[in-house]
């Protein structure tokens, strides 16, 4: 069962990770205008921030601690919003990701503080955990989040890396439509987790 679980933890940790938010299209561009050490720094901060989120998401589940509904639909309602405006802001002004990227110094620091403090993150960890089969394993939690974390690690890591090895190729306006499509897609998550 571990290793299942440990793959169940890879696997949706990619489809976790994959889609292009807002810290994401950032840490493209630190690895476009920082390069590819910088890039591999800033996405071990990601994954760090992710296994961070994860575990403690991973306690609250097991001890029970969950939120009750009521206060689960106004933590919904509050994330559905943020991530619209989040999105919408990215759509209309996709440079501002390149201003916040340029004025970053210390980018494993950086990054794991933007993942732990990102609103959605927490919520997105617990609703996945809460739905798993095991949500009462403390065991099989783990395993699951430390399958999580080693796809975060090596998604975000070579993200980071590829970026600043290819980033050239990335500037200006092909930069500019990576973080519109990113608050696109932020936004459409946002409706849907409204009309949810």
């Amino acid at each position: 069962m571990t290793i299942s679980v440990l793959l169940l933890g890879f696997g949706l940790g990619l489809l976790f990770v994959i889609p292009p938010g807002p810290v994401a299209v950032t840490l493209v561009e630190v690895g476009v205008n920082q390069g590819r050490l910088v890039g591999a720094r800033s996405g071990a901060g990601i994954a760090a921030g992710d296994l961070a989120v994860g575990s403690a998401a991973g306690l609250v589940v097991v001890s029970g601690g969950a939120l009750p509904a009521a206060a689960f639909d106004i933590v919904q309602l509050v994330s559905a919003g943020v991530l619209i405006a989040l999105g919408a802001f990215m759509v209309v002004r996709p440079s501002v990701v390149e201003s916040v990227a340029h004025a970053i110094t210390r980018p494993a620091r950086a990054f794991f503080a933007l993942t732990v403090l990102t609103p959605t993150v927490f919520g997105a960890w617990i609703a996945m955990i809460a739905a798993l089969p095991f949500a009462d394993d403390l065991s099989a939690i783990a395993t699951f989040v430390v399958g999580a974390g080693a796809a975060s690690a090596i998604y975000h890591v070579t993200l980071g890396s590829a970026a600043g090895t290819f980033g050239g190729r990335l500037s200006g306006r092909p930069m500019q439509r990576v973080a519109r499509a990113g608050g696109l897609l932020f936004a459409g998550l946002g409706v849907a987790m409204l009309a949810a």
